[in-house]
């Protein structure tokens, strides 16, 4: 995931030509701006039956991610979010190969991308939560196989071979490399975390912090918070369900009350980021640690995040997926995946070479963090990964809604309708 208003040092980006994406909101699952953890974007009409296997005539075997297999004079291509480039110099310092990153803008590039041609071009596709079988769908991406990972055996329970939402038919096709999640934001120098767990996310809209709460145009990062908060859905997913008319009108409502508080909307998570630092804000909803670890990580420890103790958040997922290419790289390919799952590369992909923070999978990275950067990346009550699993257990997976289209017209009319 990347956020689209940051500014990489990219170490190589491949020349040629781009196809244009769907017109989505910017970011990781089709587009929200901050990368690697939104989900947006129009429905994909996909057609294939997800189960294609490939063929993948590189040489080399199944490179386990600590080098050794000589791959000098290859290529490896890869389009992915940023974050990836540490991996990608791992891998050339190790096997001679040369690892070219083409960074993708949004889930629905990445699609469009290898539809137009790219599964003749690219090895490896990283993606972000559904959008693994919506490729495997259209055949873009083939099955993994969980005896090509041998470090799959340590990822958080959470994320365990067969990952559910990476798996259909009893085939996985992406294997996850980092997460992160998302909910209220706030700075704990100004905002007691006893009223929040009190109003829960309702904070945002029933007054209390008028002209103190900031937001992202991004509603497919927000509205499932609110419908958690306003409707009793009870263990359901609010990306999972379909709002009858008169929860729909509720919905818009309670949005024109939110705008009506808000002091403003910003396009990214950089002018979320500065009216904290201004003081212009102390609340932001829906913006999670993805959008707001820059903080953390120069030095602003008041920065928090915080969900509702009986409503939840959500969480994000991305996956590292085998392009269906008849000419991948298969061994170089794996080689590069193992490496993300390495400590090594997941303190790269996590931390080291991520401007935007994620979590690691791989227990066995615990120990690569310090104290002070697991607690920038969790965000958490000032707790490091030893709040993984109680975060995960109250969270629900970022998912594209079936009303998404709906989502969006309402979030419109919400905005045109408050006082903004």
């Amino acid at each position: 995931m990347v956020d689209d208003d940051m500014e990489l040092n990219r170490r190589r980006i491949l020349k040629g030509a781009t196809l244009a994406g769907a017109t989505t909101l910017a970011g990781c699952s089709g587009g929200n701006g901050n990368g690697g953890n939104g989900n947006g974007g129009n429905a994909m009409g996909a057609g294939g039956n997800g189960n294609a296997n490939g063929n993948g005539n590189g040489d080399g075997g199944n490179g386990d991610g600590d080098g050794g297999s000589d791959y000098s004079g290859q290529e490896l291509n890869v389009l992915t979010w940023a974050g990836y480039e540490g991996v990608a110099q791992m891998i050339e310092e190790q096997t001679g190969a040369t690892v070219n990153i083409s960074l993708i803008s949004s889930d629905v590039d990445g699609f469009n991308q290898l539809q137009g041609g790219g599964t003749q071009q690219f090895d490896i596709l990283v993606l972000d939560n559904t959008w693994a079988l919506r490729n495997a769908r259209a055949d873009n991406v083939v099955a993994v196989e969980q005896e090509d990972y041998p470090r799959t055996e340590n990822l958080i329970e959470q994320f365990s071979w067969p990952y559910p939402t990476f798996t259909d038919n009893d085939n996985m096709y992406a294997v996850p490399p980092r997460w992160g999640w998302g909910g209220l934001g706030y700075n704990d120098e100004e905002v007691d975390l006893e009223v929040l767990e009190e109003k829960g996310y309702a904070a945002a809209w029933d007054g209390s912090f008028d002209d103190e709460l900031t937001l992202v145009d991004w509603p497919t990062w927000v509205i499932p918070l609110v419908i958690m908060q306003i409707f009793d859905i009870g263990d359901q997913n609010p990306m999972d369900i379909e709002l009858s008319d008169s929860q729909l009108d509720t919905l818009e409502e309670t949005l024109v009350q939110m705008f009506n508080s808000t002091t403003a909307v910003h396009s990214g998570a950089a002018a979320i980021r500065q009216d904290f630092v201004q003081g212009n804000a102390s609340l932001v909803l829906g913006t999670g640690n993805f959008g707001l670890s820059q903080l953390r990580s120069e030095g602003n420890d008041w920065m928090k995040i915080m969900f509702p103790p009986d409503v939840g958040g959500w969480y994000w997922t991305e996956g590292l997926c085998l392009v269906n290419n008849p000419d991948r790289n298969d061994g170089l390919a794996k080689e590069f995946i193992n490496a993300c799952l390495t400590p090594e590369g997941q303190y790269s992909i996590c931390w080291e070479d991520a401007e935007s923070k994620g979590a690691p999978v791989n227990t066995e990275a615990f120990d690569q963090f310090s104290d002070q950067e697991q607690k920038d990346i969790m965000m958490y009550k000032d707790q490091g990964f030893e709040a993984t699993d109680e975060l995960l257990s109250n969270l629900v997976q970022y998912k594209i809604s079936p009303q998404q289209d709906q989502w969006l017209d309402i979030w419109s009319a919400a905005k045109a309708a408050s006082d903004l």
